[in-house]
């Protein structure tokens, strides 16, 4: 009861969260939580009731009281099992809907959020919410068990009860303004947490380089725990000291209470004794839901600082058209393309850009480090979206709606590429797999299972090796391969762009390939050299077809 404006907001979108997908638990669960309060009260009149008759009314009415008890038990314990089942599902529900989020969210607005704010959102949010859910149904619960208790005051003696509500009213002022500062407090200390997820993924991320430079890792350590840990420190520690405090003030206006309505009976004849002792029954039996509802709200209003960290994300919808056919293409225009990261402070340009690939070509990318190559690539895989020009497939301007389809048209190994253990999500050629994973020298490493490969614990350049194979499998015939060669051998080097190269492009692949070695630059089709964002004109001998379309 106390606080219940502070947290009304969260706790009613939590709930309903819980009503549009679950209505008919819902409804079942707060029924039950309804006859269980009323079996409560009920029975806890047939106690005052068989104190005021001095045991008549228990050895009348046994039966009835053994019955109705037996009720308060089933409706409370079946509330709560069917609320906190309702709770876990509703989680389930939820977790599985950020991800989708996640999943259907555009690479340039998942970049503008950061990694650490979202992972943050799907581990420790999650959890809260989760653990907030569960104890809704208690707080509800013992909120009815109050309303019910009050109202049975109310019942037996109005004026009483008015002074009892009032004491009551008072108290719930007072802590309303201390769960405002414990709410207050954790909405600072999880703003805090992406702070220190980005510090634990410094350490974890960096943990080798840690490992030979430990004044560095010293320094870290102290950067995490004296700035964004020492500050959630504190701000939970005096967080949880409002929350305290108003438990035990609680308790001991309840006990207060009980004296008072005692004195009132005596000093201004209010009632008998067995009124006050009705009344004291009462007060006890409601002092139990209000420490359940003080002790559990605290958890409620995490999560629902959980639920408002997780609105705050700019993620996409959760539902989404079935994914049509790739778009495949003979050719790929970008008309004037410009591109510049949101928010980003380094200056850094992309174009105008203008140049065409057609199907069958093999590609090559070439330019010094920071020259933009990965963001053309990504602009020319529909991760990113130009800020100024256009892409046209065909003569015809990518349109937003199409992106999904441009994109299922290519497979690619990036610089900073996720190898996953399935070879491919639809049905592959086995046959055709163990042939490339012998060709890429893993046969001997690598075994392939129902599309799984036995182990993707290899050396980094192992795992390129095997991703190329994993794009292989995807079955699509435009492949982007970003500095692929860069952690080969000499030798695996040679063979990758003598042998390889040639050998998809004569099964028919498109091949975009960024690479720094010159010395195999005859073997593309064409070359396109960067430099500080823009295009540059080869020289047409590095290129077996010569330069391509530049502007």
């Amino acid at each position: 009861m106390a606080g219940l404006s502070s947290f009304e907001g969260g706790l009613l979108a939590l709930l309903l969260a819980l009503y549009r997908e679950n209505r008919v638990f819902v409804c079942l669960g707060t029924l039950l939580v309804m006859l269980s309060a009323g079996s409560n009260i009920l029975t806890l009149n047939f106690i005052n009731e068989t104190i005021a008759s001095q045991g008549v009314f228990l050895r009348q009415h046994t039966l009835l009281i053994v019955g109705v008890l037996m009720g308060a038990f089933a409706f409370g314990a079946g509330a709560q099992m069917m609320m906190t089942q309702l709770g876990f599902r509703v989680i389930h529900q939820m977790r599985g809907r950020l991800l989708r989020q996640v999943l259907n969210t555009d690479y340039e607005s998942l970049m503008t959020e950061g990694n650490e704010k979202v992972y943050a959102a799907i581990t420790k949010d999650i959890a809260s919410l989760q653990a907030g859910f569960t104890l809704i149904s208690y707080v509800l619960y013992a909120f009815t068990l109050i309303v019910a208790g009050v109202a049975y005051m109310f019942w037996m003696q109005p004026v009483l009860a008015s002074v009892v509500v009032s004491l009551l009213a008072l108290t719930t002022a007072i802590t309303h303004r201390l769960l405002f500062r414990f709410n207050r407090n954790l909405r600072e200390e999880r703003d805090l947490e992406d702070d220190l997820f980005q510090g634990y993924n410094q350490i974890l991320s960096g943990h080798k380089e840690l490992l030979l430079n430990e004044p560095r890792g010293d320094s870290l350590w102290r950067q995490v725990m004296n700035g964004p840990a020492h500050q959630a420190m504190r701000l939970r520690i005096t967080a949880d000291r409002y929350l305290i405090t108003n438990i035990h003030m609680m308790t001991t206006v309840v006990l207060f209470q009980i004296l008072l309505v005692f004195w009132l009976v005596y000093r201004f004849e209010l009632g008998s004794l067995a009124l006050a002792s009705s009344f004291a029954l009462t007060l006890m039996f409601i002092r139990q839901p209000i420490n359940m509802f003080l002790n559990n709200i605290g958890q409620v209003m995490i999560a629902r600082v959980a639920l408002k960290k997780l609105q705050s994300l700019q993620l996409a919808e959760v539902h989404r058209e079935p994914l049509e056919p790739p778009l495949v293409w003979q050719s790929l225009v970008l008309d004037e393309v410009y591109y510049r990261y949101p928010n980003d402070r380094s200056g850094f340009e992309l174009g105008p850009i203008s140049l065409t690939i057609r199907q069958g070509e093999l590609v090559f990318l070439v330019g010094h480090n920071g020259a933009g190559k990965t963001t053309l690539l990504r602009l020319i895989l529909g991760l990113l979206s130009p800020t100024k020009g256009s892409i046209k497939v065909d003569g015809r301007t990518l349109q937003p709606e199409q992106l999904r389809r441009y994109r299922h048209g290519y497979s690619a190994v990036l610089a900073d590429f996720h190898l996953f253990g399935e070879a491919a999500v639809q049905e592959v050629d086995e046959t055709t797999l163990s042939y490339w994973l012998d060709r890429l020298a893993l046969s001997s490493k690598v075994t392939l299972n129902d599309g799984v490969f036995s182990t993707v614990s290899l050396s980094t350049g192992q795992r390129k090796r095997l991703a190329m194979v994993s794009a292989i499998a995807e079955g699509r015939k435009i492949m982007v391969l970003d500095e692929w060669a860069a952690d080969q051998d000499p030798s695996f080097r040679e063979l990758f762009y003598r042998e390889l190269l040639p050998e998809l492009k004569a099964l028919g692949y498109t091949l975009l390939v960024v690479s720094h070695d010159d010395r195999y630059y005859d073997v593309a089709d064409r070359l396109i050299s960067m430099e500080q964002g823009h295009l540059e004109v080869s020289r047409s001998e590095f290129a077996g077809s010569g330069v391509g379309d530049f502007k």
